[in-house]
């Protein structure tokens, strides 16, 4: 009796503590207009819209989020690490997407599926958010800004759809998951897939920056981001990994492969094909996506493709959310889209072509 005593009432300090610190540390999202995209299998998919700040530039930007995390990652509610505020102010419209399953993201009706995978993402969810992009803007192409898994799904929407992507910065993307850290991370599947990492996230956020977990350097230096930065991050866009995508993720691991889960489709071959301008981002300090593993993406890239390294002490989240990212990080991409973008006045016989 005393034991079951002693347990419910640390499962209610537990709760409380839950509570507290996930209001406490609640960030508001700064975008202009939240928009949604309708997939055709009953999903809504939501975009933080960002208009631009300056003299407008096209085409519009879509950035995308990694797999256990948010639009917030990329548009952070600290206006100073927000990469898409950083862009809108360069004159970009800009759509900050939640992948299903994600933030804003929400079901359609009770016949929406309940569970995905990674090509699901790229058969729905990109259709429909750039199928929102053309309603809100008018613009059938857009410059893709990704991190982490987002980088590969901007790899396949290039050979998938390459008449709707006018360039890709790919931030992070390990298109080569066979090395010891993918691998170190895929034997935590069950914590970060059925544990629902958002819950365990938000109870460590308060104590974030005093010590760094083994498993946690893979994916982010701790000693690279603020303090309050972290317990936000931590509080507000970590998020928990799908079952589908958790098991493609892990097949791709095992079998160092990059490929659709019916294996017909190969993502990694088709990087020759893609013509589209890139460039690659990789940090030093990177568990899941080692410079090594960027550089081999890059140089099967089929287009013109840069490979660029702040070096210092970035890994693979804190290349958005770094002490000195704004300063270090942001103004190579920006000035990058800037290279591949028009101004907004343009001949209307140029509009198309971007």
């Amino acid at each position: 009796m005393i034991l079951l005593a002693g347990l419910a009432l640390l499962a209610v300090l537990v709760g409380l503590h839950h509570a507290f610190w996930t209001w406490r540390l609640r960030l508001r999202g700064g975008e202009d207009q939240l928009l949604f995209g309708e997939t055709q299998d009953g999903w809504r998919v939501a975009l933080g819209r960002r208009l631009p700040g300056g003299p407008g530039r096209l085409p519009p930007v879509l950035l995308v989020h990694g797999v256990s995390t948010d639009r917030s990652c990329l548009d952070f509610g600290l206006e100073r690490w927000s990469l898409a505020a950083h862009l809108a102010r360069a004159g970009f419209d800009c759509y900050a997407l939640d992948l299903r399953g994600h933030g804003d993201s929400r079901p359609a009706g009770p016949g929406a599926p309940r569970d995905w995978s990674f090509d699901t993402y790229l058969r729905e969810d990109v259709p429909a958010a750039l199928e929102a992009v053309r309603r809100a803007s008018g613009q059938t192409r857009v410059l893709w800004v990704v991190h982490s898994l987002g980088g590969l799904l901007g790899i396949a929407a290039c050979q998938a759809h390459p008449d709707r992507l006018a360039g890709l910065v790919a931030l992070a993307a390990p298109a080569f998951l066979g090395h010891g850290g993918a691998r170190h991370l895929a034997s935590w599947s069950f914590l970060f897939g059925i544990l629902m990492n958002r819950f365990l996230a938000r109870l460590l956020a308060p104590f974030a920056g005093f010590w760094q977990p083994p498993a946690a350097d893979l994916a982010i230096n701790f000693r690279n981001v603020e303090r309050p930065v972290l317990r936000r991050f931590l509080s507000n866009s970590v998020r928990g990994i799908p079952r589908g995508v958790l098991s493609q993720l892990a097949s791709w691991v095992r079998r160092d492969r990059f490929a659709s889960v019916a294996g017909d489709v190969d993502y990694r071959a088709g990087l020759a094909a893609c013509r589209q301008p890139a460039l690659f981002v990789s940090a030093p300090r990177d568990g899941l996506a080692p410079p090594e593993v960027v550089r081999a993406a890059h140089q099967r890239w089929g287009g013109p493709a840069e490979l660029w390294d702040p070096g210092g002490e970035y890994g693979h989240t804190d290349l958005l959310l770094g002490r000195r990212a704004p300063e270090e990080v942001y103004p190579h991409i920006r000035d990058w889209l800037l290279a591949h973008s028009r101004p907004l006045d343009v001949a209307p016989e140029l509009r198309s072509s971007l």
